[in-house]
């Protein structure tokens, strides 16, 4: 009954520490060369073939590790750019406003007297028009 115990606890063990292993993988895209890994370790068991071309298995791990370093270094250069595209969006946002309060400005309206709508658009804070005419395909209406 001890020995059933002891083997029952390795095996529960040894369960959890593969499920911790896979969703940390998981989350560093690493869960197919985890797979590989243990797939070769477990057939140096059942065959020599493993041991003896030790040098393709390792070769084998080691593109999927590039491929993964691959993928995350793709990812950092999309995420770089979209964070640089959303910058100067957000640049460009706040010069037209700037233009138009500058504008309104211009037109002796009091910068207290205006609003500024989440479209970018400067309103005249009492009657609610916008401060300059609504641009049609680069020309005032």
């Amino acid at each position: 009954m001890g020995l059933a115990a002891v083997i029952s606890i390795g095996i529960t063990v040894l369960m959890v520490i593969l499920s911790l292993a896979f969703k940390v993988a998981g989350k560093l895209r690493l869960g197919i060369p985890l797979l590989y890994f243990l797939a070769a370790v477990v057939s140096t068991f059942f065959t020599r073939w493993t041991s003896e071309h030790e040098d393709i298995v390792l070769l084998g791990l080691y593109i999927l590790i590039g491929l993964v370093i691959l993928s995350w270094i793709y990812s950092l250069v999309k995420t770089v750019k979209q964070k640089l595209r959303e910058r100067q969006i957000g640049k460009g946002f706040e010069a037209d406003v700037f233009w138009q309060i500058s504008r309104a400005k211009e037109l002796y309206i009091e910068v207290g007297r205006i609003t500024v709508r989440d479209d970018g658009t400067v309103l005249h804070a009492e009657t609610g028009e916008p401060i300059l005419p609504i641009q049609n395909h680069g020309r005032p209406l």
